[in-house]
């Protein structure tokens, strides 16, 4: 099954509100969390489920999904 991956290259917190990814907030399993503010989000790839919203959404194209 298909996961979400970030490249960290490419993601840029500061492209988001308040530097809080808007992936995140779209992801109904919350598989994309992030500690803090302006920082790099990550994946739980344990609760992806390939929805591919965080793909469709991310302002930075930084998340391709991958198997």
């Amino acid at each position: 099954m298909p996961k979400a991956l970030l490249d960290p290259k490419r993601c840029n917190p500061a492209l988001c509100p308040d530097g809080l990814c808007v992936v995140r907030k779209l992801c109904s399993v919350r598989a994309i969390f992030q500690e803090e503010p302006h920082e790099q989000p990550m994946v739980d790839w344990g609760r992806c489920r390939a929805c591919s919203k965080c793909v469709d959404n991310c302002p930075a194209r930084a998340i391709s999904l991958v198997n």
